[in-house]
């Protein structure tokens, strides 16, 4: 059993209070066996955790967080930057571009209201060609939880769990469980594509 967050923002990327040097402590006092920090619209402002990872020896994988016209996608597996995948794009459109660069890309907290009052909502159901989705984010309601989690079935696809975290205490709310141990990013992409894997949060959350 592999525990990973695979959604965490830090100080890097301009939006969060966690500093770089402090993510691994946390996130092994919470049991996390390795972290993903998605920082938005960019790879590149996460490669300082590079470092971090290999003096401690803990995995540190790199995505991004993208704002599409409808929401947000979670990015694996591309280096992608504003210039790759302008901010605003179609969400199915931004999908392909990441599939067809042999990336990952899953919605993420669909059914978390937004700072307007929206959300992708149903409008994830007629998504095409989805590899898995954000079941469980730690920083959405149960409720908005639950409708992901009964979205990704009516899609028949898997869900992934990820905190969300822009905070210390948030680390490691969610996460997801794959069933052997994941070294690289390229092995986190192909274990996503794989399908085998359970999205969690901690008992105190729920």
């Amino acid at each position: 059993m592999f525990k990973i967050d695979l959604h965490i923002h830090t100080i890097l990327g301009g939006d969060s209070y966690i500093q770089p040097h402090d993510l691994v402590m946390r996130a092994q006092q919470v049991g996390l066996d390795a972290v993903c920090v998605t920082e938005h619209h960019s790879y590149t402002l996460s490669e300082p955790l590079e470092k971090i990872s290999r003096s401690t020896g803990f995995p540190i994988f790199r995505g991004l967080e993208y704002s599409a016209a409808e929401g947000h996608i979670l990015v694996y597996g591309v280096k992608a930057e504003k210039g790759d995948l302008p901010p605003g794009m179609r969400m199915q459109d931004a999908i392909d571009a990441v599939h067809t660069r042999g990336g990952v890309a899953v919605p993420a907290h669909p059914y978390q209201m937004d700072l307007l009052g929206g959300s992708l909502g149903d409008r994830v159901l007629e998504l095409r060609d989805l590899i898995a989705l954000e079941a469980i984010n730690g920083s959405a309601s149960l409720e908005e939880n639950k409708r992901a989690m009964g979205a990704a079935t009516r899609l028949d696809i898997q869900g992934i769990g990820g905190s969300d975290a822009h905070g210390i205490p948030t680390l490691g709310r969610a996460y997801t469980i794959f069933p052997e141990p994941i070294n690289t990013e390229k092995e986190l992409v192909s274990a996503l594509k794989e399908g085998i894997y359970t999205p969690c949060w901690d008992e105190d959350y729920r």
